[in-house]
Formats: structure tokens, sequence, C-alpha cells
């Protein structure tokens, strides 16, 4: 209800614009959508085992995203707000784009490999093959491959390896040693490294601002005061910002500092 109330009362393209700078925010919202739906669903495990489980995941992944909140808080401090801007920002950009390559790379030579291991299993179909082995297609789907394929992308390949190794036509084998090869040089060592590279970029470009905490915490500030109705949120205002010269109306906000006089006077 207080949402609704700040979406009436800021309009609805305001609050989205808002929101879409605070990512924790958001999943903190779509907790409360999710308890939301597992209180009906608590009720319905009456009825059937499935409810249960509906219920269960749906309380799991609130508590998630619950958690996910903190950070929402921890972008104003001093030693891990930075850290949290990094996050959200290596999320939003260098990890959006690195997952888009990804995707098309992975779906590529998962079909590749789809196709060699059909051509094995014909082959061991036919009783075209020099070994008495009996062979077993672990790629036997489209899905399985893309599965399989992403499996070798952290480092488990000696299944595939060996199945691949034990293909009854050898110059199918051979034609699959040879993608696997490309495969592990294109995505196992060059994609991760480029990860890596953007990371290590976006890490040190936020670091070289020191006072980055400061900025941090006037937005989380100015979001809070999004959810007060305007006569609290200028009751606030003028209770931690101070006049600024002879116009009352011309207010800032004051930080005191204070000077050690010991390192003067030595």
């Amino acid at each position: 209800l207080a949402d609704i109330s700040d979406v009436r009362r800021i309009g609805r393209q305001k609050w989205l614009n808002i929101y879409k700078a605070f990512p924790a925010k958001i999943l903190y919202k779509i907790s409360w959508v999710l308890i939301l739906l597992a209180v009906p669903m608590r009720f319905l495990c009456r009825f059937g085992f499935d409810f249960v489980n509906v219920e269960n995941y749906l309380v799991s992944y609130s508590v998630v995203l619950t958690t996910a909140h903190f950070l929402f808080y921890c972008r104003a401090l001093k030693f891990i707000g930075p850290f949290v801007l990094m996050i959200y920002t290596i999320i939003a950009t260098d990890l959006r784009r690195f997952i888009l390559i990804y995707i098309i790379i992975m779906v590529g030579f998962s079909q590749s490999f789809y196709a060699i291991f059909y051509a094995c299993e014909e082959g061991m179909r036919n009783g075209n093959h020099s070994t008495n082995i009996t062979w077993v297609n672990i790629m036997d789907t489209p899905q399985e491959s893309v599965i399989r394929t992403f499996i070798m992308t952290i480092g488990e390949f000696m299944i595939f390896y060996r199945s691949l190794n034990a293909c009854p036509k050898p110059v199918i084998a051979f034609i699959g040693k040879g993608v696997f090869l490309v495969f592990e040089l294109c995505v196992s060592i060059l994609q991760l490294n480029l990860l890596i590279a953007m990371m290590t970029k976006t890490y040190e470009a936020i670091s070289k601002t020191t006072n980055e905490y400061k900025r941090q915490w006037a937005k989380v500030i100015l979001m809070l005061e999004v959810s007060l109705k305007p006569q609290d949120r200028l009751k606030y205002l003028m209770e931690y910002s101070v006049p600024t010269g002879t116009n009352k109306n011309l207010r800032s906000f004051q930080v005191s500092k204070k000077i050690d006089v010991r390192c003067y006077l030595d």
C-alpha cells in the first residue's frame, strides 16, 4: 500500500526511474510478492503435496532476496560501499556482455557436438566401427548437448573426451577432437580471461573515486525520502540543513571537521 501511494504521488515513470538505480530494493519488493503468494499456498497444502513444494520454493527465494536488501544500506558505508557499487556495475555491464557472447558461442559449439555424437551413434547403429566396445551417446538430444557443453566450461570435460575418444568412427572422432580444441581455446581460456580483464577495469575505475561512498550515501538518503510525504520531507530537510547566506530559503548540508591543533604547533 505504501508503494502504491508513492506511485500515485510521484508518478509511475519517476518511481521506476528511482528504483532502477537500486537493484537490491527491487529484489526486496519482489520478496514481498513471493511472501504474499506463499500465504495461499500454505492454506492449499491440505489439498496436495505439490502446494507444499511450491510454498517451499517461494519462501526459499524470498529469504534470499530479502537478505540482498542489506546491500542497499551497505552502499552508504565507507569501507564497503564502493564494493557494492562494483558488484552492481559488473553485473549490469561486464557480466551482461560476457553472458551474451558466451551464450552465442556455447549454443553454436553444443549443436556442433550434437551433430558429431549423432554421427558416432549412427556408426554404432550400423555396425560401422572398428572396436567391440559398446558406445553410449552422452549428447542424445540438443538440450542435453547444451548442458554438457556448459559443464565443460567449468572444467569437467573428462567424461566428454573419453566418450569422444571411444567414438566408433575414427574420422568423426578426429573431427570432434579438433572442435573440442577450438572450444577450449575460445571459451575456457580466452573468454574467461576476457571477463576477468573487464571486471578488473571496472574495479580500478571505481576504486579511484575516493569519495564514492559519499555519493552513495546521498543517493540512499534521497531514496528513503521518496517514501515520505512532502510535509515530512520538508521537516527533515529543515533539521539537517543550515541556511546559506542571508536568504533563508537557500539551504545546504554542513559538515563539521575536527582539526588537530597539535599538528600545526609541531
